[in-house]
């Protein structure tokens, strides 16, 4: 929802006891523990500057754009981006990335397996 531009609303009430479900704990848990890690890529930010690329979605926040990605691609993973890139890193690690970046594309190398389970962020800093 935020890459783009909108709001998510986790629609969870308690049962008539006051009880939350525990289908809808594991859910809130899970989202929660992702956000531990990846939340600077959602709070605060804007739609990113990658759009209708299939598997990816894009978030933006100053000088970073945060690249998430839902199902993990093959190295190098390759993206269109105008902006300089400064440096690429893996939120989930902190791992940094090597990258190459030939005018609007942005080549980067990978860890053969993705280092979340269900969505992993790329973080980006760029020059502008």
């Amino acid at each position: 929802m935020a890459s783009r531009g909108g709001n998510f609303l986790l629609n969870v009430g308690p049962q008539p006891d006051g009880l939350i479900q525990p289908e809808f704990q594991d859910r809130l848990r899970a989202i929660g523990d992702w956000l531990a890690i990846n939340g600077d890529s959602i709070y605060g930010t804007t739609y990113g500057p990658i759009q209708g690329m299939a598997s990816v979605r894009t978030t933006a926040k100053g000088e970073k754009v945060f690249v998430h990605i839902f199902d993990w691609p093959s190295s190098p993973f390759e993206i269109g981006l105008s902006a300089k890139v400064i440096s690429a890193h893996l939120m989930a690690r902190g791992e940094s990335l090597k990258f190459r970046q030939t005018g609007e594309k942005v080549q980067i190398d990978l860890p053969a397996q993705a280092p979340d389970s269900t969505v992993s962020v790329i973080a980006l800093r760029t020059s502008g």
